[in-house]
C-alpha cells in the first residue's frame, strides 16, 4: 500500500473510507497536527488513490489482512492507535478482533460494515448492475466518477453545509475516481463484496474504544451512535457538531481537538462535545 509517513513517537494510522474517489486525502487537514507528537501513518487502501488498483474480486477479509501486514511492516511491534472513517473504520474493528496485538485502541468515525440493523444498505439494483461486464463499466464512468456526480455526493452526503465544500476536494476525489483501475474497488464495493455484519463484532473488541458521530450524517445516521456505543463493552461516545459523513474534510478543526484529547488523553467516558 502507497501511504504517508510523517513524524516520530507512538504510531497513529489513519484509515480512510470506501466511496468513488476516496483516498488517504480525507484525513490530509487531520493528521499534520499529530506529527510532532506521534509517528503518522496514513495509507491509501488496496484500490483506492496511489496504491494498486487490482481487477480481482476483495472482501472485507482481505482489507483486513492488508492493513495487519502493513502493520507488522511498519510499527516493527509498536501498537498504534488506529483513526479510522465509515467502512475504514469498519476494517479497524475487524483488525481489532482478528488480530488484537496489533492494536492498542480504537477512535471509529461513523462506522459501517453495510448490513447494520439486519438489512443491506445499498439497493439491490447496484449489485445487479455491478456484475454486468460492460453495463457496470458504463454505470461507473457515466455516473459515478463524473465530476458532477461526485460533487453532487460530496454536497448531499459527505457535507452537511454544502457551501464548505472546497473545489480542492471536488478536484481530488474526481482525479482519484477517474484514475485507470479506480472503478475495480468500487464495483467491488456495490457487489456487496465488502458487506459483513459490523454489530455482531463489534461486542467483541477487546480494546478501548471511542466512537465519534458527525451530528448531521445521512448515513449512517445519528441515532445510531447510542446502539453501537452499548455494543462495545469499553467505549467512549463523542459527537461532532455540524458535520457530515467526511468531518474530517467539513470540521477539521474541531474534529482534530476532539482526537487531540482523546490521543492524548487515554480512555475517558464522556458523552459529546
Amino acid at each position: 500500500m502507497v501511504y504517508h509517513e510523517s513524524g516520530s513517537g507512538d504510531p497513529l494510522l489513519f484509515v480512510h473510507g470506501v466511496s468513488p474517489g476516496a483516498s488517504s486525502y480525507l484525513w490530509s487537514k487531520i493528521y499534520p497536527r499529530f506529527a510532532a507528537t506521534h509517528r503518522v501513518l496514513a495509507p491509501d487502501l488496496i484500490g483506492f488513490g496511489e496504491s494498486e488498483r487490482p481487477d480481482r474480486p476483495t472482501s472485507a477479509a482481505d482489507h483486513v489482512r492488508s492493513l495487519a501486514e502493513f502493520l507488522r511492516g511498519t510499527c516493527g511491534g509498536r501498537r498504534p492507535i488506529v483513526i479510522g472513517s465509515d467502512l475504514g473504520a469498519g476494517f479497524a474493528a475487524l483488525l481489532a478482533t482478528q488480530h488484537p496485538e496489533l492494536v492498542s485502541r480504537l477512535l471509529l468515525l461513523m462506522p459501517v460494515g453495510l448490513v447494520e440493523l439486519g438489512r443491506n444498505r445499498l439497493p439491490p439494483g447496484f449489485a445487479f448492475a455491478s456484475r454486468i461486464p460492460g453495463l457496470n463499466g458504463f454505470l461507473y464512468r457515466n455516473y459515478l466518477a463524473r465530476r458532477a456526480a461526485l460533487r453532487a455526493w460530496l454536497a448531499t452526503q459527505g457535507f452537511a453545509d454544502p457551501s464548505r465544500l472546497p473545489e480542492e476536494t471536488v478536484d481530488v476525489y474526481t482525479t482519484c475516481a477517474q484514475q485507470a483501475g479506480a472503478d475495480h474497488a468500487i464495483l467491488n464495493f456495490l457487489s456487496g463484496r465488502l458487506h459483513f455484519d459490523l454489530e455482531a463484532r463489534l461486542p467483541l473488541i477487546p480494546h478501548p474504544v471511542c466512537l465519534i458521530w458527525a451530528e448531521q450524517a445521512v448515513y449512517p445516521p445519528v441515532e445510531w451512535a447510542a446502539r453501537f456505543r452499548d455494543l462495545i463493552p469499553h467505549c467512549s461516545l463523542r459527537i461532532v457538531e455540524n458535520a457530515g459523513l467526511l468531518a474530517p474534510l467539513e470540521q477539521p478543526d474541531a474534529l482534530a481537538a476532539l482526537l487531540e484529547e482523546e490521543v492524548g488523553g487515554g480512555f475517558r467516558v464522556v458523552e459529546a462535545v
